[in-house]
């Protein structure tokens, strides 16, 4: 058998003793990139983009005061919604360059989705008004922006992360947040009003995405031949879609269906779930290259779990413990009322981030029953919460069971699912 050459998303000469045979150690290795530095400074990049996040948060929660900041984390979710574009377009380009694909197709894919995006939602930004009860447009408008400006920045990401340049992709995402936590903060400090911020949030991510190309200039594949991958780009959009909306609308639903006062206490619980979730980021994000290998994929499915299992386990213990001094801190005391269910929304975080690595295993093989599943627990949630909610409780504990039932059909599709489409034969062509 000839020997294949050893290079990232290869597992290096195929012979007498087979990947999956290799003592659990080395595969983590392999797969984690020891001997180098780029995969801890993946984790120091995420870790310290969103400490920046956090401060942002803990910033407006004093600042801006319950009703301006609930305003303000409706806005701030509606961009995470609104960014599912660019992980989509990241992810096809991470997947095709992980996989020696041409990555030209995911640029074009990812300028066109900026422009649409842009301007689609300019023109609902009214109804966004409208819906959230904004003082005016313009806000709507702001975030708007800042999702075109993501998507646009994200065929420069993918490129980095498909070719797991890790050092590199975490300074880029370090770069991102600084610029988008420092344009929130001057905001805020020239007017305290969710307007302001968002102006200033809208411009930060605007400059950290000419700084992105200026770096990975995928400007230059533009004249590769090929046309758009608008089928791979869709298809992985529905899935992150889907995930994408349910792990955030629960903070736009409880700006809709609350009073002003309460959904400001849940958008302060939703700190800590914003921490749990965050936090152990980088794992899908280092993971997802060696998820696109068939010789690495179930190794990296392993470890991922457990090393994200075990982070938002020990997150939730904590929360519990510190509950009433962790709220005077990050948000101050006009927020004690949402000291007993700091632990729940820890664990709402905890599930989410568990569900976010197995959603982006799934991902990285096209499994399509995931969509669909995503896609039905999303409406049952929004369902029992419009039906339901009343008070706190009534967001957050449907949100815990419908961030449980994704977790357990992560796993059993991991453990009874339908085979790769690798393992079934199929070229890696067929899979960008």
């Amino acid at each position: 058998m000839q020997e294949q050459p050893d290079r990232p998303g290869n597992p290096g000469p195929i012979g007498a003793t087979d990947w999956h045979d290799r003592p659990v150690p080395q595969l983590a290795r392999r797969l984690l990139g020891a001997g180098r530095s780029s995969a801890g400074l993946l984790a120091l990049g995420t870790s310290v983009a969103n400490l920046l996040g956090y401060a942002l948060t803990v910033v407006g929660a004093r600042r801006l005061g319950p009703h301006e900041f609930g305003a303000f984390s409706a806005l701030l979710a509606l961009i995470i919604v609104g960014n599912v574009a660019a992980l989509a377009v990241q992810a096809t380009t991470a997947r095709a360059a992980a996989t020696d694909r041409p990555v030209a197709p995911a640029v074009r894919s990812g300028l066109v989705l900026a422009v649409v995006i842009g301007v689609g939602l300019t023109a609902l930004s009214p109804l966004v008004e409208s819906v959230l009860q904004l003082p005016s447009p313009v806000p709507a408008i702001a975030a708007a922006v800042a999702i075109a400006s993501l998507t646009a920045t994200a065929p420069s990401l993918g490129i980095i992360q498909g070719r797991e340049r890790f050092g590199l992709l975490a300074a880029l995402v370090t770069v991102q947040a600084a610029l988008r936590v420092g344009g929130g903060l001057v905001g805020m400090a020239l007017e305290p009003t969710a307007t302001s911020a968002l102006i200033g949030i809208a411009l930060g991510f605007a400059a950290a995405g000419l700084v992105a190309w200026l770096v990975a200039r995928p400007s230059s594949l533009l004249s590769s031949r090929g046309g758009f991958a608008v089928r791979a780009t869709l298809a992985s959009g529905a899935m992150l879609l889907g995930f994408v909306v349910l792990t955030n609308i629960d903070v736009i639903l409880a700006r809709h269906v609350l009073p002003p006062e309460i959904s400001g206490l849940y958008a302060a619980g939703s700190i800590f779930t914003k921490i749990a979730f965050w936090l152990p980021q980088f794992v899908p994000m280092l993971a997802f290259p060696a998820l696109t290998d068939p010789a690495r994929r179930r190794t990296a499915v392993t470890i991922g779990v457990a090393a994200v299992a075990g982070c938002g386990a020990a997150l939730t213990v904590l929360c519990w413990l510190v509950a009433e001094p962790a709220v005077d801190l990050v948000a101050g005391p006009s927020y004690d009322d949402v000291v007993p269910w700091v632990p729940g929304f820890a664990g709402l975080g905890a599930l989410y981030a568990l569900a976010h690595l197995l959603v982006y295993a799934h991902l990285a093989q096209r499994d399509r029953w995931t969509t669909g599943v995503l896609w039905i627990v999303l409406a049952g949630y929004v369902v029992t919460v419009e039906v339901w909610a009343s008070t706190l409780a009534g967001v957050l504990l449907p949100g815990l069971v419908a961030a449980g039932l994704i977790v357990l059909w992560g796993l059993a599709r991991e453990r009874f699912g339908a085979p790769s489409r690798y393992d079934r034969g199929e070229s890696p062509a067929t899979l960008t």
